[in-house]
């Protein structure tokens, strides 16, 4: 579902009391009446793509493929999402998901099988789990000033660096992430 927040960016503010989001960068998917729902880009290294390929039973013999798997939320951890540019897997693949155009996404076993098998996709991004929040939560935490929204674009997901991207992410929107914030250090 399409709004005014997603699809889009979520920059965490400091201090973030959550240790879940510290300088999260989170690529929201949907935002609606329902609540939110999206992935934390620049999350803790998890595994290597190869290890959750043999997790998955995928991982073709002797095949080292390249990459990471990041934490991309507290939910649901034992799921894998897969982000990826738009236009490099087969349109009719089922299972995948256009986040916003250029930015897809999927969390179908048939995605992964076809990645495992074939071409790994350029700045292919995997993720355990996802972030989530319930009706008027998120807007309750972006009035709070916990979170900065701000556009999306393939380039941002894709071609920034996992621990570059919380600063770039507010260099992009021309500010100090200290100006999106009315607490201060040690205030709860």
């Amino acid at each position: 579902m399409s709004s005014r927040l997603a699809p889009g960016l979520l920059l965490a503010a400091p201090p973030l009391a959550d240790p879940n989001f510290e300088r999260a960068v989170i690529l929201l998917s949907a935002h609606g009446p329902e609540g939110a729902f999206g992935w934390v880009l620049n999350g803790q290294k998890s595994m290597s793509f190869s290890e959750l390929l043999a997790q998955a039973e995928l991982a073709p013999s002797g095949r080292k493929i390249a990459g990471v798997t990041r934490i991309g939320g507290p939910v649901s951890q034992e799921q894998v999402w897969l982000l990826y540019p738009g236009g490099v897997l087969p349109s009719e693949l089922e299972g995948q998901l256009e986040v916003s155009p250029g930015i897809m996404a999927s969390a179908s076993r048939k995605v992964l099988e076809a990645i495992a098998n074939g071409t790994v996709p350029p700045g292919l991004i995997a993720l355990l789990g996802y972030a989530g929040w319930g009706p008027w939560q998120l807007e309750n935490e972006i009035k709070s000033g916990s979170w900065l929204p701000t556009d999306v674009t393939p380039e941002v997901v894709f071609e920034t660096k996992p621990d570059e991207l919380w600063a770039r992410a507010y260099q992009r929107v021309g500010a100090s992430p200290m100006a999106f914030t009315s607490r201060t250090v040690g205030s709860a």
